[in-house]
């Protein structure tokens, strides 16, 4: 099937877009044309390129036919509703806050609506026009988040993750982590952003923060402490996952009120087992394998005939696209271990460089040791020693 993927903003690594540029990925590996289009793009639309897929910002530049719409915001619904008038239509509903991500009001704009938590789920159900819902998870890249980092056995740094966590309430956060004896490191926007969450999380030990940075975080082999502007619900665990995981890891799952010793005090209970648990729960909810396979099984049952094979040259195509991001992870992969490398090398040169200035100096000690003038000075001070000795008694 021909895909395109609809959203009002593809500019930053943040929610929306990360699942947008994620789902399209793999429905490019299970064999089906996807393309991405978006008024306007920036460095996750740039990322998302060098995978092979594209991303149309002219709306004169789409094609002129397409099989299905997955449309992640009101305004994309409405507008390829327009376009692609004869195409399997879905809308991503990815929140119940932001009015622009709820669903049309007329039928014939999306014929059902995804879901990734109960939160949104009741949100959707309760509309004054509900649509066929269907509840899936949030999907995360089980190949890019683990694989690096091994198991850590104590806990010196929390990632705290996230674009809506700053000022005060970040260095609430921050003063928490140090009094848990953590480092803290923020990253998101708007002062620190990445493009490569996956690097982020494994040079840590904690991660805190709210929806997908909370299960990046179990993808990623780490503990996860689900707190944000929102609300705060505490670690992730076995026993706590389908909760936190009703409510979409947004902090309001239970009636929870954690203040800074509160935070302080959860964060130095954390264990080497909570992230291995964690990836545990990713594996077997979170696989974006499985949600691609969810979505193109909807598109297809609500379809209403079977969509052209690919031709040659398409699959042709699509291979190569698969081979461009096989070939860039791994220069990324070469280009990561070379900084390793180097740094590693700095490191040891640090400690060699420490190793003869210690040495030097222990030298130039025994050398003052056994000169003439400080066996002299150790006769003269004798006696005061002496006198010393006899004062103290």
């Amino acid at each position: 099937m021909r895909i395109v993927l609809a959203l009002h903003a593809f500019e930053q690594f943040a929610g929306t877009e990360t699942y947008t540029a994620t789902v399209a990925e793999e429905l490019q590996r299970l064999g089906h044309e996807a393309i991405i289009h978006s008024p306007t793009a920036g460095p996750v639309a740039e990322a998302t390129r060098k995978l092979g897929i594209p991303v149309i910002v002219d709306r004169d530049r789409l094609p002129a036919s397409c099989d299905a719409v997955l449309a992640q915001d009101t305004g994309s619904a409405f507008q390829l509703a327009g376009r692609y008038p004869d195409a399997v239509r879905i809308m991503v509903v990815h929140s119940d806050y932001f009015a622009l991500q709820s669903p049309p009001q007329i039928q014939e704009v999306c014929a059902a609506v995804v879901v990734m938590n109960d939160r949104v789920r009741s949100h959707v159900e309760h509309l004054a026009t509900p649509l066929p819902v269907v509840r899936l998870r949030q999907p995360v890249d089980l190949r890019k988040f683990g694989a690096r980092g091994g198991i850590p056995q104590r806990a010196e740094r929390a990632l705290v993750l996230g674009h809506y966590l700053r000022g005060p309430a970040a260095e609430v956060v921050a003063e928490a982590c140090r009094a848990a004896g953590l480092e803290p490191r923020l990253v998101g926007q708007p002062t620190t952003p990445t493009g490569t969450a996956e690097q982020a999380i494994a040079d840590v030990e904690v991660v805190i923060g709210l929806g997908r940075c909370a299960i990046e975080g179990m993808a990623g082999r780490r503990a996860v402490y689900v707190y944000g502007i929102a609300g705060a619900d505490g670690w992730v665990t076995e026993h706590s996952y389908e909760a936190l995981e009703a409510d979409g890891f947004g902090g309001l799952a239970t009636p929870a009120v954690v203040d800074q010793a509160k935070l302080a005090a959860d964060l130095s209970e954390w264990s080497p087992e909570m992230g291995t648990i964690n990836r545990q729960l990713a594996n077997a909810h979170h696989n974006v394998a499985e949600h691609a396979i969810s979505l193109v099984a909807l598109l297809r049952e609500t379809a209403a005939g079977e969509a052209p094979p690919p031709s040659r040259g398409d699959e042709l195509a699509r291979l190569v696209r698969l081979e461009w991001q096989t070939w860039s992870r791994y220069t990324g992969a070469l280009r990561e271990s070379g900084e390793l490398r180097d740094a590693l090398h700095s490191e040891r040169r640090a400690l060699l460089d420490a190793r003869r200035s210690g040495a030097a100096a222990h030298a130039q000690l025994e050398a003052m040791h056994a000169s003439r003038r400080y066996r002299m000075a150790m006769r003269m001070a004798a006696p005061l020693d002496t006198v010393r000795r006899w004062l103290r008694g």
